[in-house]
């Protein structure tokens, strides 16, 4: 693993999301300056619960508007940048247009941050929030793995567009982020997969 420089900026992708939000907050507090990137800076009662974070923290959070669907929008964000936390991605259980909802978003989303990365330089790391719903969409597929154990190794293969889109899209954003560093390995790629996060 690469050693990364702490007085660098840190990008943080969909900064105003729930799990992102407590990333913020512990690199805040870890003296760090943020690079926010949300959908519309002007849009200050969106994240306003950052900037009373950084109120009461040493470290400094500046904003970008950035686009998941838009290539080269995460550009400027990322721009000296040694660490990148990806975890912009829809998250909905009811979608009347799945593959507009939450694949697309999740899967070119995921492909625009990667690519941006293999640009910048500065890149050591990408850290993508992916999901246990890569790994599994119902229990009975814990039963059928192998061992009746899941790990690393294991992918969901059971959702699909018609059946468990938001894990469907989960799985195939991890992937495309694994096959995007493999074909060039000059960043670290580390993936976390909590299940449903839920609290204050």
């Amino acid at each position: 693993m690469k050693t990364i420089d702490k007085t660098k900026p840190v990008l943080v992708t969909g900064a105003n999301g729930y799990v992102a939000s407590w990333i913020v907050k512990k690199l805040l507090e870890d003296g760090i300056t943020v690079h926010a990137a949300v959908r519309d800076p002007s849009k200050k009662e969106k994240y306003a619960h950052l900037d009373k974070l950084a109120e009461h923290a040493p470290g400094t959070i500046k904003y970008f508007a950035a686009d998941l669907l838009k290539e080269g929008s995460y550009a400027e964000a990322m721009a000296g940048c040694e660490l990148v936390y990806h975890t912009a991605s829809p998250f909905s259980l009811s979608v009347k247009d799945p593959q507009k909802e939450l694949i697309d978003p999740a899967l070119n989303g995921t492909a625009n941050v990667l690519n941006e990365a293999n640009k910048t330089e500065s890149v050591k790391r990408v850290v993508v929030t992916s999901s246990c719903a890569a790994i599994y969409t119902d229990a009975i597929d814990t039963v059928n793995a192998p061992g009746g154990k899941i790990t690393e190794a294991i992918w969901n293969t059971t959702s699909s567009l018609a059946y468990q889109p938001y894990s469907y899209s989960k799985t195939l954003a991890e992937k495309k982020a694994w096959e995007i560093y493999k074909a060039k390995d000059r960043w670290d790629l580390v993936t976390i997969n909590p299940s449903f996060v839920m609290g204050p």
